[in-house]
C-alpha cells in the first residue's frame, strides 16, 4: 500500500485525487490545499481523506511516503525539491522546473 498525500486541488488536481482515490493499492492520507474553499471541496467528496494548508506536515509525516503535486509551475521545483529531501517519492505534474538552472 502506497500513502500518498497531494499538494493541490486546483485545475488538475481533481482528476488525480479521483485516481489515486480509486486505486486499490494507494491510500490517500492528506491532501493540502491553500483555499479553503478547495478543502471544502475535497471533504465534501472524499470525507475520509485529510484535508490541511500546510506542505510541512506532509514533509514531516513519516506515514506519507509519496507526494503528488499539482500546483501553480511556478511552484514545481521548490516543492518538488523539499519532497525528495524528505525522502518521499514524487510525481510532480509537467513542467518540473521553468528555468534550465532549477
Amino acid at each position: 500500500m502506497i500513502n500518498v498525500a497531494q499538494i493541490g486541488i486546483g485545475y488538475w488536481g481533481p482528476n488525480l485525487l479521483r485516481n489515486l482515490v480509486g486505486n486499490k493499492n494507494c491510500k490517500v492520507k492528506t491532501v493540502v490545499d491553500l483555499s479553503e474553499k478547495r478543502r471544502e471541496f475535497v471533504k465534501s467528496l472524499y470525507p475520509s481523506v485529510g484535508v490541511i494548508d500546510n506542505v510541512d506536515n506532509v514533509l514531516k509525516d513519516s506515514e506519507i511516503n509519496t507526494v503528488v503535486i499539482a500546483t501553480p509551475v511556478a511552484t514545481h521545483f521548490d516543492l518538488t525539491m523539499r519532497a525528495l529531501e524528505a525522502g518521499k517519492h514524487v510525481l510532480v505534474e509537467k513542467p518540473m522546473a521553468t528555468t534550465v538552472e532549477e
